[in-house]
């Protein structure tokens, strides 16, 4: 029973220090309209590299709850349910789609692949998860043609280089 529980609290430790990253990452942002470029997707990442898949679900969901109770957890200290029903809404589902598929990929890849290659696919993966359930929704909005210029094509490249950095730095980390 003593493992048990403090396995319970290693696990809620963990995951309200993911929240805690997650909120952090989602006020540090460029604020362009309709979808702001924030680093909470390289939280997301970190979090589907570094933790379980249980933790990282239990994590990204439990900071998507906060912040559809109300909570001001998302980008520039916003929060509400009506966010999911705005043009960011697919992209915050997409985060918790992303760990579940990057916890996929790098199982999938764990006898395959070195871990830089491991790292650096699953990264990717949950990336394309983010435009594609973002998108998805932003052209409910705007048709698609536009979600996809106004939703991927400015993110292509920061959202390259948060991989690369991200990799590069936990390589680096690991030596």
């Amino acid at each position: 029973m003593f493992i048990t529980q403090s396995s319970s609290r290693s696990t809620l430790a963990e995951i309200l220090s993911c929240v805690l990253l997650l909120f952090l990452m989602a006020q540090i942002s460029v604020p362009l309209q309709p979808v702001p470029i924030t680093l909470q997707t390289l939280g997301v990442m970190l979090i589907g590299l570094k933790f379980n898949r249980r933790t990282a679900f239990y994590s990204v969901l439990t900071y998507l709850s906060l912040g559809a109770a109300g909570f001001p957890v998302f980008a520039n200290f916003s929060g509400g349910y009506h966010i999911f029903l705005g043009p960011t809404g697919g992209y915050l589902i997409g985060c918790l789609a992303a760990v579940i598929v990057m916890g996929e990929v790098n199982e999938l890849l764990s006898l395959k692949c070195e871990l830089l290659e491991r790292n650096s696919f699953s990264c990717l993966a949950g990336t394309v998860i983010i435009f594609i359930c973002g998108v998805s929704w932003l052209a409910v909005y705007l048709g698609l043609g536009q979600a996809i210029m106004v939703g991927v094509l400015p993110f292509i490249l920061p959202g390259l280089v948060k991989i690369f950095l991200l990799v590069a730095a936990l390589q680096y980390l690991k030596k």
